[in-house]
């Protein structure tokens, strides 16, 4: 088989643990540098063991000029933002061993067991002691700098540190690593001193079967099976909707495609289908999403990608748990955000999740108002592309019979015609509406919708719409025709 996009392969699993303990190395060696010019920082200012005891007080208020010198530490190099290429370009390289059938064990367990970026990184920290004891060394120097320590495994606050760029990050991973965690319940990590001290300084070490299977010549992929224990997928699965094809009000040629989109999905050929859905607000795009899920008897998992913060050196954040999932239907709502012309997220990044994701078994949904928010680009490479138009007004006298229950009667001068012909809404508009008059409605039997009640809930969603009085039928001439 080829390699996509011309990527090599790694040989072997030694060669993908030797390229990731040099990005390792490379992490360690600026910490190194950035703590030894903090230490030589003080020791060009502290006069007394009083002023290195009270540093903590006074490190960040005073000035200090000079150029900081590094010793026999590497200095820093100079920040440059380089996005996400050493991590796409490893995504890429372990894509096409997989391809080639190359085991590679740490993103095999990773993906089995759906590891997040932060876990998979502690994992590697902490087996990298296991390799070369130069990583304890620096481990212990991070640590321990005023102290004769011999300590050679990472405690949870050296993790932190190096793995979380900021507060955000680490509060976010902190749990990843607690007692309580995936990592600890599953057998991959035990801690070594876990009594009489805080967890930020608990040390890490692997299980030792995890060891073994992480450094074999040929990882052994039926060894995953060990940890992969029911605490390591969701307690709740996602639930199955029921809607019926009779519950869109759509067109006919817009059902004819959304058929024609179950088609491919049951199909199950690889790459599986990405459909981009486009319509205003309310035309039945969450709707139809729920009609496929069900005629496929698929969870319907939604995802808003407007509520995830661009993470440029990792996964997509959250949906890297949803690329290896039995099959599905992905509804990911705000498209532009990743999709657009101004995404919130690196292209790159985005462009290797839907690689992945369309390898697997599934139905891909992409939702947003407006077609042109999505780059022309992307358009052409989804599977298709529906509009989902805002309702004529028969449709929205459908909709208006089906908002309101049978049991609720409609004032004389009032006709669902007439609401279809002066409120121009879409038809979760008319739900909104509709939901509101019902709370509105005095308790009679049976209740009955009045103007009033209506004027009243289109106030308050959408004041600038008025609803006129019905005209009152001509009465027909009781006078005969002269014989």
């Amino acid at each position: 088989m080829s390699n996509p996009n011309g990527v090599a392969p790694f040989a072997d699993n030694w060669a993908y643990l030797k390229t990731e303990l040099s990005w390792l190395d490379r992490l360690l060696m600026v910490a190194v540098s950035r703590q030894k010019r903090e230490i030589q920082d003080l020791d060009d200012f502290a006069l007394s063991s009083e002023d290195r005891v009270t540093s903590h007080w006074w490190k960040g208020i005073i000035y200090l000029s000079g150029q900081p010198g590094y010793d026999h530490a590497r200095p820093p190099k100079a920040s440059r933002k380089t996005g996400s290429g050493y991590v796409q370009q490893l995504e890429a390289r372990i894509q096409a061993s997989q391809s080639q059938g190359i085991v590679l064990a740490l993103p095999a367990l990773r993906d089995q067991l759906k590891l997040s970026p932060f876990e998979k990184n502690v994992i590697l920290l902490a087996l990298a002691p296991e390799i070369n004891q130069r990583f304890g060394r620096l481990y212990s120097y991070l640590q321990y700098q005023h102290d004769e320590s011999d300590w050679d495994l990472p405690t949870v606050d050296l993790c932190l540190r190096l793995l979380c760029r900021n507060d955000q990050e680490w509060r976010r991973s902190r749990p990843q690593i607690a007692p309580d965690s995936r990592l600890v319940h599953l057998g991959l990590v035990e801690w070594v001193n876990a009594d009489d001290t805080t967890l930020l300084s608990r040390h890490l070490r692997l299980h030792e079967d995890l060891t073994t299977y992480l450094l074999a010549e040929s990882p052994n992929l039926a060894t995953i099976q060990t940890w992969a224990t029911p605490a390591a997928s969701d307690p709740e699965p996602p639930a199955i909707p029921t809607d019926p094809w009779e519950s869109l009000v759509l067109p006919n040629s817009l059902i004819s495609q959304l058929r024609t989109v179950i088609a491919a999905a049951k199909f199950q050929e690889t790459p599986s289908p990405m459909v981009l859905l486009t319509g205003a607000e309310g035309t039945g795009k969450t709707l139809a999403a729920r009609v496929l899920a069900a005629d496929l008897g698929w969870p319907l998992i939604t995802i808003d990608l407007s509520t995830l913060g661009p993470n440029d050196d990792r996964d997509p954040p959250d949906l890297a748990d949803w690329v290896t999932l039995p099959p599905c239907v992905l509804h990911l709502t705000s498209a532009p955000s990743w999709f657009g012309r101004c995404p919130t997220l690196d292209p790159a990044l985005v462009q290797s999740w839907v690689i992945r994701r369309r390898r697997q078994p599934g139905l891909t949904l992409l939702s947003s108002p407006y077609l042109q928010s999505v780059k022309p680009s992307w358009r052409q490479a989804m599977t298709g592309v529906l509009e989902f138009p805002r309702p004529d007004r028969a449709t929205r006298e459908v909709l208006w019979q089906r908002a309101m229950p049978a049991a609720i009667a409609l004032e004389p001068a009032l006709s669902w015609s007439h609401l279809a012909q002066h409120l121009a809404l879409t038809g979760g508009e008319i739900n909104t509406l509709a939901q509101t008059a019902r709370a509105l409605l005095q308790p009679t039997d049976p209740p009955v919708l009045t103007l009033g009640v209506l004027r009243q809930a289109l106030a308050l969603h959408h004041p600038e719409m008025k609803l006129p009085k019905p005209k009152a039928p001509r009465a027909q001439s009781s006078k005969s025709k002269p014989t």
